[in-house]
């Protein structure tokens, strides 16, 4: 049997496919999950212009992980219905509604695809920080194929089940709420507290629905064009456009903090030097500056003194664990998270066979008018 996709052979090269094969049971973990709707994320758009994490899998030896070769199916931020199980399965079962938590990491290496079997545990994973697995790769993004097609398949213990009265399409963003759950985890936030986010794209605004769920004080949204700060606000942020105000704008930011001394957290969701600068420099005495975008590789001209003055913290943030997920499906099963704000960010929704030009190019030529697009093989 055969299914339509999306497969990645290459930068610039995403082919729309009707003949890929079905993925079967073939490991007793298996679950095979109908795909209902995959996200089109900020990494997918940089593998259309140059391999990243599809970079293994363009050699010989294929993905550290898997061994997996070109062409895949791209896609990893996304919902299904399971359809199949392997004999061992018992944690979801056929019909129920799930997302999948798609970090490849040493374990499934030697547990799940038995790969390079007799590469010893890395350190990260050995101290159970999986997200940070030496060859750290992705589902849909060289570990295997990915969900930017009708059917995909993983192991059983990266699939959660998400309660039916939360809409498949809202479940397709439970990946990229649990990347920002996991930077909040990592900084310490605790209820009650303020926060600032700098810059509003779709991390950006998951960050603040997260920030909202786990009890936020006050929400301060940095961010220069105005469309985008207009969404921040409509979702209960302070807007703030640091162009107002120019070489002051940072310490105006400092003054909507706590006693107009700076916020207890920052998160950069921008990734350019202000940003990361500016992250620092909001906080108040002992606040924790994270991280979470992905940046390319250049410097940044950094003051060891403007963290140790005032005794704060600078952490990176990278991706998520298991157990980011299940507490982002608890913030929404519980009503925390609240779900049309979530669905508010779904700005689009595309066929397969359209996936690319109304999908990735959209995204690329018109990424001001947008927040997610969601592609579905229903469509």
């Amino acid at each position: 049997m055969s299914m339509r996709g999306l497969q990645y052979h290459g930068a610039q090269d995403i082919r729309y496919n009707t003949e890929i094969p079905v993925p079967e049971v073939t490991n007793p973990n298996d679950v095979i999950v109908k795909v209902a709707y995959c996200g089109i994320c900020g990494t997918d758009l940089h593998e259309f212009e140059v391999p990243i994490f599809f970079a293994n899998a363009t050699t010989k030896e294929g993905d550290r992980i898997s061994g997996k070769q070109l062409p895949l199916v791209l896609g990893h931020e996304f919902s299904g219905i399971v359809q199949a199980v392997g004999a061992n399965v018992t944690k979801v079962t056929p019909g129920d509604h799930v997302v999948v938590e798609t970090t490849g990491h040493c374990s499934d290496r030697r547990e799940y695809f038995k790969y390079n079997t007799e590469e010893p545990e890395c350190q990260s994973c050995e101290l159970g920080y999986e997200n940070t697995c030496k060859d750290l790769n992705f589902l849909g993004l060289g570990v295997d194929n990915g969900a930017l097609a009708e059917y995909t398949k993983y192991h059983q213990d990266h699939v959660l089940k998400v309660d039916k009265k939360i809409p498949l399409d809202v479940d397709a963003l439970i990946e990229p709420l649990s990347v920002v759950y996991h930077a909040v985890e990592l900084a310490g936030f605790k209820e009650g507290e303020d926060a600032l986010v700098l810059g509003s794209g779709p991390i950006g605004l998951a960050t603040l629905l997260i920030l909202q769920a786990k009890g936020a004080s006050k929400v301060v949204v940095s961010e220069p064009a105005s469309v985008r700060r207009e969404q921040a606000v409509k979702l209960g942020a302070v807007g703030f456009n640091p162009f107002e105000f120019g070489e002051n704008a940072t310490e105006e930011l400092r003054k909507l903090g706590s006693r107009g001394q700076g916020f207890a957290k920052a998160f950069d969701c921008s990734g350019i030097p202000a940003t990361y600068t500016t992250s620092i420099h909001a906080l108040r005495a002992h606040g924790v500056a994270c991280n979470v975008a992905i940046w390319p590789h250049k410097s940044v001209a950094h003051y060891v003194m403007d963290v140790t003055l005032e005794e704060k913290t600078s952490v990176g943030s990278l991706g998520y664990q298991t157990k980011d997920f299940k507490g982002v499906i608890e913030l929404l099963e519980s009503g925390k998270l609240d779900v049309e704000k979530v669905k508010s960010l779904i700005t689009g929704k595309v066929g397969l066979k359209e996936g690319v030009t109304k999908g990735f190019k959209e995204l690329i030529e018109h990424k001001d008018k947008h927040i997610k697009i969601l592609v579905s093989p229903d469509l």
